[in-house]
């Protein structure tokens, strides 16, 4: 955690942006440009350096909260400014996050530059902008480094502190947990390292190494990895007793904490890295060996520190007419604040349900193609008729799509080395239904070209398939427009696994805004469809170091289970048996019944008798089936506004496989990390 260190220097060194390090790079990269501002704004990037410079006068710690407030803004949701928007009555900001609060700082200089630009060009220059600006700024009066900055970014509207503790790297993270954090955001085991050099700035609350100084008790219990000596001294200015809040801190680099050099990786070789996610780079090869090198050759790192840097600035950046130019950092535009939070509003309204929320509307289509929704239901219809377990692979295929990036279709993105959401272990073999949501956009296409969304298609054919399956029908507030991003690695982040006990789940979809009750709701769409055997494996073989069997799955269904399943299946082993074993076709209470029964499948079916309110709600379901039937309608209506794109955001693609042409975007589905990276993680 780097937070304000406070040092006074002479005035003049301020000033002393020695130009040492210049790196040339190509002017545009994924619609940003070097010198986007020069016509619009051409003072833009001097008022920044300006208001940097100023605040770096007065306290020099100023530096690495900027870079830090870059980093963690990229990190979530892209780089879009989204860590700068404030908290609001019914919204907790990813700044007011654990990850984020209290120690990172530096809004105050953003609010100041912004101010200084909108004086000169009103609502031109971008909040995500001016803080990638103040980020290269500070490394340019940290360590005499400059590089120029590709703009054009355009910022987000929504914040949300979950996904930030979701999103950011911890500083209890092993080596491995880094890698995989950093591979999903399309950086390499290299540029973690690299990048992880930052830390030769700033400070650190104790709270965020107390774990390597002191056991759960509170008592002294020392990290191996850590000097004894470094240990001591740290033990004398933490006591066991901090928190979060405590506002004592300490350096991150012992030796040069307000200079950007390559001291950090020094320390990390003498074990006097702070963290345990600093000292975690020494415990894997690769990452040592970067470390190692890094240590012995400053120019080396501060040339590749650039380079990784502008790839950071890059991570799922909104530019054309995507998000909005916010007119002030903290808050989004009055026009466009329905976007932001507004996937926060529960709804307890009747069956069939009537809303107009986040920009979407019954009957959106009514208009511009009248006949959007009667071609998605004979496509889905059509398929039904054909295999009827096409039902529950359109309900999955929404749901999954939801999970990850909201409402907004990346889910059906193909990938040509295998790295879109649907290439993941969550996904790949088991979702379905992707040529059933291709039929209806070609019928639809051939009516109405590039009107209704592959999103609004994908939400409209899972209603038309609970109908099929249980006669259960409701209106679909429609108008999503679809992402131009997917990527395999952020499936497994958001996706809740087959494994989850109650706490876990509870987690999960609070993250999505969605509640208890909400999570056991929706959890009954499992009364249809089947299972690969790897989703339960874990119940009937070598379930503890003592039992081989889920005690609270039924003995019998364990001994069906085993004689189907053998023990070395594998993900792609195509045996499959159904989630609810009495009315797998039909979309109805039986899977709440079989629940207290011992007969869920999944150990996350099973979780929620674990939980004490969970459990009641299971019970109220397994009695009353229109009980659960009326809520279902609602959460499906409320999980199909998470996170929608909409107005001029993201795109209409023509092809629901593949992003239009000429969006700059298409980089973004071949940007993920390799399958070997997956696998890593997908075992983690």
């Amino acid at each position: 955690m780097i937070t304000n260190y406070k040092m006074t220097l002479p005035k003049q060194l301020i000033f002393a942006l020695a130009l040492v390090f210049t790196v040339f790079l190509p002017s545009t990269l994924c619609d940003l440009e070097v010198g986007f501002y020069n016509s619009s704004c051409p003072t833009a990037e001097s008022l920044v350096q300006q208001t940097v410079a100023a605040a770096f006068a007065n306290n020099t710690g100023v530096a690495g909260g900027l870079i830090r407030l870059h980093f963690h803004d990229c990190f979530v949701r892209g780089c879009d400014g989204s860590v700068l928007i404030n908290t609001t009555a019914n919204n907790t900001a990813e700044r007011d996050s654990p990850a984020n609060n209290p120690s990172l700082h530096g809004f105050d200089i953003i609010d100041t530059a912004k101010s200084a630009i909108e004086a000169v060009c009103p609502q031109t220059v971008s909040c995500a902008d001016i803080l990638a600006f103040a980020a290269r700024d500070s490394i340019a009066l940290t360590g005499n480094i400059t590089y120029q900055v590709p703009s054009g970014r355009r910022d987000g509207t929504i914040s949300n502190d979950t996904e930030a503790s979701a999103n950011l790297p911890a500083g209890t993270f092993n080596a491995t947990q880094l890698i995989n954090n950093f591979a999903s955001k399309n950086l390499t085991a290299e540029e973690m390292v690299i990048l992880s050099g930052a830390h030769t700035v700033g400070v650190s609350h104790c709270n965020s190494f107390r774990n390597r100084l002191y056991d759960s008790n509170n008592n002294s219990q020392v990290d191996s990895t850590l000097s004894p000596a470094y240990a001591t001294l740290l033990q004398s200015l933490c006591p066991s007793n901090t928190d979060q809040f405590t506002l004592i801190t300490t350096a991150l680099d012992l030796t040069t904490p307000t200079t950007l050099d390559n001291n950090y990786y020094i320390g990390l070789q003498l074990t006097l890295g702070l963290l345990t996610s600093d000292q975690a780079l020494l415990t894997n090869t690769t990452l040592n060996a970067s470390v190692n090198s890094f240590a012995s050759n400053q120019t080396l790192w501060q040339e590749k520190f650039i380079n990784a840097m502008i790839k950071m600035g890059q991570i799922e950046v909104m530019t054309g007419t995507q998000g909005e130019v916010r007119l002030n950092c903290s808050v989004v535009n009055s026009a466009s604040s329905a976007g932001f939070g507004s996937y926060l509003v529960t709804l307890f309204i009747d069956v069939p349900v009537q809303i107009e929320a986040a920009d979407l509307k019954v009957g959106f289509y009514s208009k511009a193609c009248p006949s959007a929704e009667s071609l998605v239901k004979q496509a889905v219809a059509t398929a039904f008729a054909n295999n009827s377990g096409v039902a529950a692979g359109l309900i999955r295929l929404h749901f999954h799509d939801c999970f990850v990036r909201g409402c907004e279709a990346s889910v059906l993105l193909d990938s040509p080395n295998n790295t879109a959401e649907k290439d993941a272990p969550p996904n790949n073999p088991s979702l379905h239904g992707f040529e059933v949501i291709d039929a209806a956009k070609s019928a639809i296409e051939a009516k109405c070209p590039q009107t209704v969304s592959c999103a609004d298609i994908l939400a409209f054919a899972a209603r038309d398939s609970i109908t099929l399956t249980g006669n259960i029908t409701y209106d679909v507030p429609a108008g999503r427009r679809d992402g131009t991003v997917s990527n395999a690695t952020e499936a497994l982040i958001n996706l809740p696994a087959p494994t989850f006990n109650a706490s876990q789940l509870i987690t999960n979809f609070k993250g999505k805004n969605l509640t208890d009750e909400e999570l056991v709701t929706l959890s009954g769409a499992h009364t249809l469809g089947v299972s690969h055997c790897t989703g339960f494996l874990n119940r009937i073989y070598n379930f503890s170091s003592t039992i081989s069997v889920d005690p609270a799955i039924s003995k019998p269904y364990a001994s069906l289970l085993q004689s189907l399943c053998p023990q070395n299946v594998t993900q792609f082993t195509p045996t499959v048996t159904a989630l609810d074993l009495i009315s797998p076709t039909v979309l109805d209470n039986k899977y709440y019944v079989l629940l207290t029964q011992s007969l869920g499948l999944l150990t996350s079916d099973n979780a929620l008798l674990t939980d004490a309110n969970l459990s009641a709600i299971v019970t109220d379901y397994a009695n009353h089936q229109k009980t659960w039937e009326g809520r279902f309608a609602k959460a499906m209506v409320k999980m199909g506004k998470i996170e929608v794109l909409t107005g001029n955001q993201g795109q209409i693609r023509v092809n629901c496989r593949v992003v239009n042409k000429g969006t700059g975007t298409e980089q973004g589905l071949e940007s993920g990390p390799g399958s070997d990276q997956f696998s890593r993680v997908a075992s983690s």
